[in-house]
């Protein structure tokens, strides 16, 4: 179509028909973003009203040299706002990204240990007195050494690495039965 009328139209200050040439081209415009770029509807919208607020400030200007390729040169300014508009917004996704604290997929690992926490209560319950209370000492002192162990319970080094293990060795089994 020749839109070399558009020109004449806004150079004129013909208001109706200026609108009626932008319709008219803004389907032919939308469709072609749609079908050749994939833009979406409201992205094609946008490329289009800033191609128009370009044109028409070209045409006021006199800067426009063949009024007759006017069509031509709307789809490719069309196209150049698009593209330019769509790594504009993924340059802003990469940003937001990026600056996005990262945070470690934890909600199922935290029903993992809830579960295993209750299992360990369970077990520890189980335990005779004498070993409940050495592997408390363990969970309230969970860096205490087998010195400091041996010394809170006035045992031998050795006989506190013994309770130690068996103590382990029977929380162990016990979750090993419950799981």
């Amino acid at each position: 179509m020749d839109y070399s009328g558009l020109v004449t139209a806004v150079k004129n200050g013909d208001q109706l028909t200026t609108s009626r040439l932008c319709s008219e081209a803004a389907i032919i415009l939308k469709r072609y973003l749609r079908k050749k770029c994939g833009a979406d509807p409201a992205d094609a919208d946008d490329a289009i009203q800033r191609m128009f607020e370009y044109i028409i400030t070209k045409i006021l200007a006199d800067e426009i040299e063949n009024p007759n390729g006017l069509l031509s040169y709307m789809l490719k300014t069309c196209r150049h706002n698009y593209i330019k508009m769509a790594r504009e917004k993924n340059r802003q996704d990469i940003e937001n990204l990026v600056n996005q604290p990262f945070h470690e997929p934890v909600q199922i690992w935290e029903l993992v240990n809830e579960e295993n926490q209750e299992i360990l209560r369970y077990c520890t319950e189980k335990l005779r007195e004498g070993y409940k209370e050495f592997i408390n000492y363990f969970f309230s002192f969970p860096n205490a050494s087998t010195e400091d162990v041996a010394d809170h319970f006035d045992i031998s080094i050795n006989n506190a690495w013994t309770r130690k293990h068996r103590v382990i060795n029977k929380l162990n089994k016990c979750v090993e039965t419950q799981l």
